[in-house]
């Protein structure tokens, strides 16, 4: 498969990831447990710094955070497959490190989260790891 096609599915993966991200981060509360959950992360107070934060407050803040950071990781593999139609050899060292990225993902959500988000984690390293493989001189 070509490396640019490889690219772009690996890119739409983690727009998919990001979107399904981003909503799983922003719907409503489930349960009563887990609003009392959440109630006890908004009420305590930490002072870190200048500034001061509730464990509520990074839970949000980290949770958007890797929203962005996954629509980034699909903007730059769009803009390294363009890059991958003229001269598919460049692009190796940047798929290298998406793709030890996209590893660390794989293996973080997998031990702290549940499948869907490791399964796509690995899709998308298997699209880098096959991108890699194929960029070659023409």
């Amino acid at each position: 498969m070509k490396t640019v096609i490889l690219l772009r599915i690996a890119s739409m993966l983690s727009a998919i990831f990001c979107a399904g991200h981003a909503y799983a981060s922003l719907a409503p509360l489930r349960d009563p447990g887990e609003a009392a959950v959440f109630m006890a992360m908004q009420s305590y107070r930490l002072k870190l710094l200048w500034a001061v934060r509730t464990h509520w407050d990074f839970y949000r803040g980290f949770s958007l955070l890797f929203s962005v950071t996954l629509l980034l990781f699909a903007v730059l593999l769009w803009q390294l497959s363009m890059t991958a139609k003229a001269d598919p050899v460049a692009t190796r060292p940047m798929v290298a490190s998406l793709l030890v990225a996209s590893l660390a993902f794989t293996v973080v959500s997998g031990i702290y989260f549940f499948f869907a988000p490791a399964a796509i984690s690995a899709a998308i390293a298997i699209c880098l790891a096959l991108a890699f493989t194929s960029a070659k001189k023409r």
